[in-house]
């Protein structure tokens, strides 16, 4: 082990993975956004609703808002909770017999911050053993572990705001793992986990299900047994207490929709959505093509759904979490390519930052900074700041010309990461012949600046 670790720290990345940890360090003990805020408080009521014997009467008990949460209703199915109730355990217990209220105090949400973290840093190391099993190098490993472990909006999606998503994805990731060491009804098992967790992740599954199997019955019988848990905790649940409005009125209403995304209208006057005739193709083309037993088929079946989501659809920030880890996985596979990959990632990553930063005002005006770091914040007087946090004000549309210019560079640096990590693309030159490897550190580090910069911002104090 410390001869590996003395082999990392020659490698450029080093100095990147301590700063990266730096930054997400700040950023967890930062912030108790009112999701982390709301997903706590939910996996309380699990323990309350279990020890009073009322688990049917849950999303009746949620919607009865005892934490004064901003959001009324828990409007998802608990199954990515469940783990993260057993973590809370020890502040459910202070909660319950001693008076303590786990959502009022920093020390009790970091507690709980602490299980998304570990969950993170856990797909992360799923990641760099997919990486072994596909027989790559320290380098390459290395990068592919750096690059998951400090990808800005996962960074925010954990640190800041303490989502499920990443649970999903860490069900995915090891269920991928579990594919390519040749375990495929483990593969089923963990993919059904993670849909359950959150449905989004069906958009990879479906893929990954149409490369490597081609009997249509077998194909029916996975998406099937995939989707069961999602469906069976629907049916249990359905005629519960407040199920049906929780699920119409809390956060996630109107998911449908959202991903159906931009939609143009057919000549016979019906409106037709782009990711989904996108996604349909898509899912053909993967069927129809011979998967070949090699890893890599499976990194870009999971990879350019994804890519044609964030393409088609409106979403919020952290969403593109779900790029995690598998397209830093294949940009290492791809490591002739790296310079080019990074550059439109970077387009991509600054693009969302001044998209997030025009619509999202709380993120920017301390309100979510917990009050023992408020307290060490100078305060900011007349200068570039403040005007910035003026002109910000001032452009709190999703219409707005910034909003655009950012919107369309986000979605061509989406459709350039689809056609460098084509396999028919070849550079021009090789890295060494143009100076390459240089400009790939600059844009490594200017990378890993944007959280900080996000962070910096959000401390803002006039």
């Amino acid at each position: 082990m410390a001869k590996k670790i003395a082999e990392y720290r020659k490698s450029y990345f080093f100095p990147l993975f301590l700063f990266s940890f730096f930054v997400s360090g700040l950023i967890f003990i930062s912030y108790g956004y009112i999701d982390l805020k709301s997903l706590t408080a939910w996996s309380l009521n699990l323990w309350d609703c279990l020890f009073d014997g009322k688990l049917y009467h849950y999303y009746e008990y949620c919607a009865e808002n005892i934490y004064n949460l901003d959001s009324a209703y828990m409007g998802s199915n608990y199954l990515a909770l469940l783990p993260w109730a057993v973590w809370n355990l020890p502040i459910w217990i202070l909660q319950r017999f001693f008076g303590i209220a786990a959502v009022g105090h920093a020390w009790t949400l970091l507690y709980s911050k602490i299980f998304v973290a570990a969950v993170y840093m856990f797909t992360v190391f799923y990641a760099y053993k997919i990486m072994i099993i596909m027989g790559k190098g320290p380098e390459e490993r290395v990068g592919a572990v750096y690059l998951a472990f400090s990808f800005p909006f996962a960074m925010t999606a954990v640190y800041f705001a303490g989502q499920t998503d990443i649970i999903s994805i860490c069900l995915f990731v090891i269920a991928v793992y579990k594919l390519l060491d040749g375990k495929r009804k483990y593969f089923i098992l963990f993919a059904a986990l993670s849909v359950g967790a959150k449905p989004y992740i069906l958009i990879a599954v479906a893929a990954v299900v149409l490369l490597t199997q081609k009997n249509v019955w077998k194909i029916i019988r996975d998406i099937v047994i995939t989707i069961s848990p999602m469906f069976l905790f629907h049916l249990f649940y359905l005629k519960a207490p407040m199920y049906k409005e929780s699920m119409s009125l809390g956060p996630g209403g109107g998911q449908l929709e959202a991903v159906l995304g931009m939609s143009v209208g057919s000549p016979s006057g019906i409106s037709i959505s782009l990711f989904l005739v996108c996604l349909i193709c898509l899912y053909f083309l993967i069927y129809i093509h011979q998967w070949d037993k090699k890893a890599e088929g499976v990194i870009y079946a999971v990879v350019l759904p994804f890519l044609l989501f964030f393409m088609f659809t409106e979403y919020k920030h952290y969403r593109v979490i779900y790029l995690l880890p598998f397209l830093y996985i294949l940009f290492m596979l791809n490591k002739d390519r790296l310079f080019y990959n990074l550059l439109a990632e970077c387009a991509v990553n600054i693009g969302i930052a001044v998209k997030f930063y025009v619509t999202n005002g709380g993120f920017f005006s301390n309100w979510y900074v917990f009050d023992f770091v408020r307290k060490f914040i100078p305060k900011t007087g007349p200068g570039w700041l403040k005007s910035l946090h003026a002109i910000k004000e001032n452009v709190m549309s999703y219409d707005t010309p910034i909003y655009v210019i950012a919107s369309s560079v986000v979605f061509a640096a989406f459709v350039l990461l689809l056609f460098i990590n084509s396999p028919r693309f070849k550079p021009a030159l090789k890295e060494e012949e143009w100076g390459g490897a240089l400009c790939t550190r600059v844009l490594l580090w200017i990378r890993a600046l944007v959280p900080l910069a996000l962070v910096l911002l959000s401390f803002y104090r006039g």
